[in-house]
Order: structure tokens, then sequence, then C-alpha cells
């Protein structure tokens, strides 16, 4: 399982963990709007997760329009079929996306059911705020020591001769 780098990433994988060993799916990804993918879990090595989010994005913007055309703000279930997987996909909020790929037929029912349960718990865990240990995490770092830290760390790469090797920057 690969969770990218967000808040609550580690629950976010343990739902999709869930969801996948529930369903039998094959797999299961959390991805963003704007097809990037958040996180992934069950057999995703020989998936290129990566074009399948950008690709389920688009498809699920070209059928907002449709929804639109046919009087609805959007459909929040797309279920596409195949001779041997199929892909169960579920909106999460304003940006977000479930996907499922799964390949009995049989497990539609299942499918659509646990992930119903998994999006309300995705929702609930991507609508949290940090906890404040990670506020304090990030704010531990000051300006001043950051931009500090920055500017040696230009010098290092831009340094020719190696004027500046006591490590202080030095505002001219």
């Amino acid at each position: 399982m690969t969770v990218q780098s967000f808040t609550h990433g580690e629950e976010v994988g343990r739902v999709l963990e869930g969801l996948v060993l529930e369903t039998q799916s094959v797999t299961a990804l959390l991805i963003s709007r704007e097809g990037i993918c958040l996180s992934k879990a069950g057999l995703t090595e020989s998936l290129n997760s990566t074009a399948l989010a950008a690709l389920v994005a688009g498809m699920f913007a070209a059928t907002r329009e449709v929804a639109n055309i046919v009087g609805e703000e959007h459909f929040s279930i797309l279920l596409q079929q195949g001779e041997k997987r199929n892909i169960h996909i579920s909106l999460i909020g304003e940006r977000s996306m479930l996907v499922v790929v799964f390949e009995d037929n049989s497990r539609i029912g299942l499918v659509r059911m646990a992930t119903r349960r998994s999006a309300t718990a995705l929702y609930a865990i991507l609508n949290k705020k940090p906890d404040d240990s990670a506020v304090m995490a990030r704010e531990s770092l000051s300006m001043p020591a950051f931009r500090e830290y920055a500017m040696n760390l230009v010098d290092q790469i831009f340094s020719v001769g190696g004027s500046e090797q006591n490590g202080t920057h030095r505002n001219t």
C-alpha cells in the first residue's frame, strides 16, 4: 500500500485497505478532482495509478457536463463494466473521488454498499482539522531560520570559488 504525504494519510490508507479486503477488490484509490492519486491500496504494482487517476478525473468532469445537459448537478457514482474488470467511482465531497477496481460482477452490490460506508469515513477524515502536534511541527521552523537555511543552501549550490565556506549567508 502506498500513501502519498498529506494530512491523515495513514487513516485514509487504513480505510482503503479495509475496503479492498471487504470487497475482495483488486485495488482502491483515493484521487483528487485534479487527477492526482492521493492514496492507494491493494494490488497496485501492475496498475499505472497516475494515468488512471488523471483519466478518471477527466471522465468524471465529462460526466458532470452530461449531467448538466440532462438537468442534474452531477452524477455521484459511475460504474464502468468490462469483461474481466469493473470500476466503481464515487464522489467524496467536492474535491475527491474513490475508485474501486474489482473483478467479480456478482460483487457489484457489495462494492456499492462498502464503498458508500468507506466514502463516508473518508469524507470525515478528509474534513478533520490537523491535530495540534502537526500544526506545532509546521510552525516550529521560524521564517527567519528557514530564510537563513534557504539562503545558505542557494549559496552552496551557486558557489563557484567556494568563497563562502563558513556556512553563514552574507547580506550585501
